[in-house]
């Protein structure tokens, strides 16, 4: 209804909440905040609880990171994943419920961005991203020296590893949050399979 060529007030809130929702994720978990951060609406970030629907979306990112990391010659996997789990790390919520473990995956992604660095090797082709459903943003990775691989996928290893553990000790303070950041943890363990040496 419009009065005075403005919405009526019921109908203004009302929109206003469809709107909201609808900014959290489409229906592939993708974010539809047009921000540049990628971040979720404010009642994601403000929740102070974990709800399944958000944690089986972060799940279901980083299930489909690997999938798409692997599907790439190792030499690029580093870079594959650093860019990912940033990707993925700007859409877990802010505030209170995941907070702690959007910093962790988004930390994680930096170190091996430092890793990635150190071992370029831009003699080689870029590779261009494919096959990710649900991280469709076109990508180029860049690979790392043959010669370095096996040291670089080490240190990543690490990284992930430590991102782990990380997410573990952040749900320990929690009950409401502990089973939904062991999942996380283990999603993100879980990415190292793409990092062992040859």
């Amino acid at each position: 209804m419009v009065s005075s060529g403005r919405l009526h007030p019921l109908y203004a809130a009302v929109l206003t909440a469809a709107l909201a929702v609808t900014g959290v994720s489409d229906g592939y978990g993708q974010s539809t905040d047009p921000s540049p951060r990628g971040s979720s609406n404010s009642q994601a970030e403000g929740a102070a609880t974990p709800s399944d629907f958000i944690t089986n979306a972060i799940l279901a990112n980083l299930a489909a990171a690997r999938s798409e990391c692997g599907s790439y010659d190792r030499i690029y996997r580093v870079d594959c994943l650093r860019h990912r789990l940033l990707d993925i790390s700007r859409r877990i919520p802010e505030g209170p419920a995941y907070g702690q473990a959007r910093q962790i995956v988004g930390r994680a992604a930096s170190r091996l961005g430092s890793i990635q660095s150190a071992n370029a090797d831009t003699r080689v082709p870029k590779q261009r991203s494919r096959r990710n459903p649900r991280l469709r943003e076109a990508k180029v990775y860049t690979a790392i020296k043959r010669e370095k691989l096996n040291q670089a996928m080490q240190q990543a290893s690490r990284v992930i590893e430590e991102a782990a553990t990380q997410l573990l000790r952040a749900g320990e303070n929690s009950e409401k949050r502990s089973a939904h950041y062991q999942k996380i943890a283990a999603a993100v363990g879980s990415t190292k399979v793409l990092l062992r040496s040859a």
